[in-house]
């Protein structure tokens, strides 16, 4: 299993944490879509300041398998990353861009006993709109911004564009399921770390659309999120420094 990890501190007793998944699909067999990739990214609530893709740090956690026996191990790493982070602040506010879809595929693959802390998600993303006090929050940035959009169109790449986020993904050459598949017969390095990269663009931009709706104001100019991910993560992906990123900057 490959993994990253690009640690900061953390000093503000709130904290936002942005989780996605990637999975193959399947849909002609009970439980047939498997997860092969997930990302953590979080950074301080008051991160989000003026020109903000010249200055925004945040922190990784990534794992992506390199077989599917790999997968329960995938998942277990999942649940205790986020059990870590239900511990370690005050307030902890957990995003994601259809985040119960997310959630379900994690349940459906683990044991009971290796996603207790998913199981605890699932509870709070069923009454995240309760005024309930808690440690752990939930914001789901498919549902829960309505206020802030006019257009009808909830994908993750819309939502962005109309909230001023430039988050252009050259990475999808076929299916994902196509490319993780080859990946699994080929042990193609580069077919991972592409979708590696597409994995965290889309925790991040979850993330992001997070401030920008607790602010209420869409940004006056384009923010590049590939930017942001090529001043975060270059030294960790060889990807980032091919010309098919580069031009994206």
């Amino acid at each position: 299993m490959f993994k990253f990890e690009k640690h900061i501190p953390v000093l503000e007793k709130r904290l936002v944490v942005s989780f996605d998944l990637e999975w193959t699909k399947n849909y002609r067999i009970k439980n047939g879509n498997l997860p092969f990739c997930f990302s953590f990214v979080y950074f301080p609530f008051n991160a989000w300041r003026s020109e903000s893709d010249k200055q925004l740090e945040f922190g990784v956690y990534l794992r992506y398998v390199d077989h599917k026996n790999e997968i329960p191990d995938l998942l277990r790493e999942a649940d205790k990353i986020l059990g870590r982070f239900f511990c370690s602040h005050n307030q902890t506010t957990v995003v994601g861009h259809q985040l119960s879809s997310d959630i379900s595929i994690v349940l459906n693959s683990a044991s009971e006993k290796s996603a207790v802390n998913f199981l605890e998600l699932k509870k709070i993303w069923k009454t995240r709109k309760d005024k309930l006090k808690s440690s752990v929050e939930v914001f789901d940035s498919r549902y829960d911004m309505n206020a802030l959009l006019k257009e009808k169109s909830r994908r993750l790449v819309d939502v962005c564009q109309e909230c001023g986020l430039d988050v252009t993904q050259p990475e999808i050459k076929s299916s994902m399921t196509k490319m993780q598949n080859d990946y699994y017969l080929s042990g193609d390095k580069k077919i991972m770390e592409r979708l590696s990269i597409l994995n965290i663009r889309h925790s991040l931009s979850a993330a992001i659309l997070f401030l920008i709706y607790k602010k209420m104001i869409k940004e006056k100019r384009v923010i590049n999120v590939n930017h942001i991910l090529s001043r975060g993560l270059s030294e960790g992906f060889n990807y980032l420094r091919e010309e098919d990123f580069l031009k994206l900057l």
